[in-house]
């Protein structure tokens, strides 16, 4: 699963400019080479005339292709250590010196033979891979540096994109500690039983009210918190919601010990379990069994809320089943865990519906 997604417009957009400023460092760089060298020949007056021009562009355009091979090489190996990289960008100058070197020679050959194997020594070619090797050395050097710039912006944007989905997540947090619409059934079921003379039940209710709030209130959204602590509090929720469906909520929790000494994200059953008592308790005049489920294997844990459905939720659907709730969910688990965590959410062939989530197993020292 994906904590954030980049839009394919900003990454293209990054794509074309460092391809654009590779582009241009590669054309400048060997422009320079080839103005400098030529003036040089000039200016130190070295038996270089016109005819040099055309054999001498047309290595550097051999130049400027293995320039382009570079810095594709360098786009391929992101994600290395930068120290092997480093190492890589040294090898490639290497390499690329030692062809430049033969295509210099060979293609200076095909326009002036007779003078070019007159200077040819195995002396003059380590001469000539030595001086390419440091200018090739420079360019790979240049190169890593921009693709490796251009890497570190893409990998701030991420984690700022991360960092604002987690700051979203948070906020949805704190909504479904306090969500409104339970607050306000929990409120009128009070009023209506203390109407009724029910005393017993509406202090009952108070009470599981005070301490679900106090608990609930009192907890970090972005805190990892115990599975156990995490049960206790949905136990809290549940009995306030039986003082409602007193005929028709019944509750199954089955969580081991090793279970429950897991880490999970603070309230990150509550949406699903408020979801259930929405959708199937709510809406069914039969009882309904609410089943909450948690089993560690393999170093991870798997957390189960499944509802038995009543007679109410025959058209209940999988969208329905995910929607603001549940997608709070699944979007905390993405900023939590990135893509080290599974989250499915649909009905049961029974005619239920089952919620099952999976993460890593951490536990607190």
């Amino acid at each position: 699963m994906n904590a954030a997604v980049q839009p394919a417009s900003q990454l293209q957009f990054s794509e074309q400019l460092t391809r654009r400023i590779t582009t241009a460092t590669i054309l400048l760089f060997w422009a320079a080479q080839f103005g400098v060298m030529t003036a040089g020949r000039l200016m130190t007056g070295a038996d270089d005339d016109a005819s040099f021009l055309p054999p001498r562009a047309i290595v550097t355009v051999i130049g400027i292709a293995l320039s382009f091979g570079i810095a594709d090489f360098h786009r391929r190996t992101r994600g290395a250590a930068l120290s092997r990289r480093l190492v890589l960008a040294v090898v490639a100058a290497l390499v690329c010196s030692v062809l430049h070197a033969v295509a210099n020679f060979l293609i200076f050959h095909l326009f002036m033979p007779i003078r070019n194997w007159q200077d040819a020594s195995v002396a003059s070619y380590a001469l000539a891979v030595l001086q390419w090797f440091w200018a090739y050395s420079a360019l790979s050097g240049l190169l890593l540096s921009v693709v490796y710039s251009a890497e570190m912006r893409e990998y701030e944007r991420r984690a700022a994109m991360l960092e604002r989905e987690a700051h979203t997540a948070h906020l949805r947090a704190l909504r479904y500690q306090l969500n409104p619409h339970f607050m306000f059934n929990t409120l009128n079921s009070i009023a209506s039983l203390i109407s009724t003379s029910a005393v017993e039940p509406a202090e009952r209710m108070v009470e599981n009210l005070s301490d679900f709030l106090r608990a609930g209130l009192a907890i970090d959204p972005n805190e990892d918190i115990p599975l156990a602590r995490e049960i206790e509090l949905q136990s809290l929720y549940l009995a306030i919601e039986a003082e409602r469906f007193p005929d028709r909520l019944k509750v199954a929790i089955d969580v081991p010990p090793e279970a429950r000494k897991a880490l999970v994200p603070s309230l990150i059953i509550q949406p699903i379990v408020e979801n259930a008592v929405r959708h199937a308790v709510a809406a069914s005049t039969t009882p309904v069994t609410l089943h909450i489920q948690a089993r560690v294997e393999g170093g991870r844990v798997d957390i189960r809320v499944h509802d038995t459905g009543g007679n109410g939720a025959a058209a209940r659907t999988k969208s329905e089943g995910t929607g603001v709730g549940l997608r709070n969910v699944a979007e905390r688990l993405a900023a939590r865990y990135g893509e080290d965590c599974a989250f499915a959410a649909g009905p049961e062939p029974d005619g239920g519906f089952a919620v099952r989530f999976s993460i890593p197993l951490e536990r607190r020292p």
